[in-house]
């Protein structure tokens, strides 16, 4: 792939790795950028990189003000996250369990670094499986609701997902997304829950728990290796970058830990992948030698293909000029993130119903139209 063809890459890398280029980007590159950032939910990011910088002041006005606007969507998105818990311990307050809150929620009650700047749309939630049927229970009397679902998205999500259908308050509209385990249950990766719960670390004067270092650091690499399709999950990677950076140097050992657990809970090859495209993208210190304590590791051909699928995937497709190249990678890896969650026996047909139903609803929506 010739540089001059992802020069949009090149932009928003960057941005994020050295925030001082910018003062020379031309109007035009400030604009692609902010429509690049924007896409995979890095504005706030951005924003906070320039200030940590000493850079703010350099931006150019209009695109500051985005970035205000980012930052303030960012804090009111944050602030629903925080009062939707609340809710729910409110909810669940005499039902005894454990409650482990994931990803951005996560990041930032462990005070993480630019955790203020990510935005997130929902609350991610793990419960333990033996409880969830009570807790699904006592949230609907208290309020929450499921979306309307098909009978086939339905038996997805309750025979063959690690997660419930998503839970909506009835007047809030915050999704609550509860999980009992961190991988498809269809899926070859057979996780045990219960050294996560174990190992979990208790929220100061609360009833929660976020996952250990090292677990936060491994389901970050699951969800974007194994759970996503990886198109546009740039900010799920810039995650990953950043628990690294700050546990490597806050934990003394810290990386032995990490591939201890990998190896423990057979999730090496996920966390190979994280590491290697994490370095290779945004130059996490990685020590020699790490990857080499992994007990499993992918295979020549696979780390080959992923080399040149996972960063076209990853960065956001030129809005105005769209690569053919980047298409395609993302339907491949499309396709692999079926394959690694499902056996073909249900694959194929799951491909077939959404396929079908692709069309059924396209075809509606033209009909509408006329």
């Amino acid at each position: 792939m010739k540089s001059n063809q992802i020069r949009h890459h090149q932009i928003l890398q960057q941005a994020l790795l050295y925030p001082e280029r910018l003062i020379g980007y031309s109007d035009a590159e400030w604009e692609l950028l902010i429509r690049l950032a924007r896409r995979v939910k890095l504005l706030g990011r951005l924003a906070l990189t320039l200030k940590a910088n000493g850079l703010w002041e350099k931006v150019p006005p209009r695109i500051a003000s985005q970035l205000k606007s980012a930052l303030v969507q960012i804090k009111k998105m944050q602030q629903l996250a925080h009062w939707e818990l609340n809710r729910i311990l409110w909810a669940l307050e005499d039902f005894d369990t454990s409650i482990i809150v994931l990803k951005g929620a996560a990041y930032g009650l462990a005070n993480l670094p630019y955790s203020e700047g990510r935005l997130s749309v929902d609350l991610d939630i793990l419960v333990p499986k033996n409880d969830l049927a009570d807790i699904e229970s006592l949230l609907m009397i208290k309020g929450w609701q499921h979306r309307t679902l098909s009978a086939y998205d339905e038996h997805y999500y309750r025979v063959w997902s690690h997660e419930i259908p998503p839970l909506v308050h009835a007047e809030r509209a915050t999704e609550v997304d509860i999980h009992h385990t961190l991988t498809p249950l269809t899926s070859r990766l057979k996780i045990d829950i219960k050294l996560l719960f174990d190992a979990a670390i208790p929220i100061k004067n609360t009833r929660i728990k976020t996952l250990c270092p090292v677990d936060m650091v491994i389901h970050c690499a699951v969800n974007l290796f194994q759970n996503n399709e990886i198109a546009n999950e740039l900010r799920d990677l810039l995650d990953l970058h950043d628990l690294i950076v700050f546990l490597g140097t806050k934990e003394p050992e810290f990386w032995r830990q990490l591939t201890d657990r990998a190896n423990q809970l057979q999730l090496g090859h996920i966390l190979f992948y994280g590491l290697y495209f994490s370095q290779n993208i945004f130059k996490t210190p990685v020590p020699t030698g790490v990857v080499d304590r992994l007990h499993s590791k992918p295979n020549f051909m696979k780390c080959w293909a992923m080399r040149w699928l996972v960063p076209l995937a990853l960065f956001p497709q030129h809005p105005d000029k769209p690569m053919e190249s980047a298409a395609l990678a993302r339907h491949l890896l499309y396709l692999r993130s079926h394959f690694i969650r499902m056996p073909l026996y249900i694959l194929l047909p799951h491909l077939c119903y959404k396929t079908l139903r692709g069309l059924f609803m396209k075809k509606h929506s033209i009909a509408q139209q006329r």
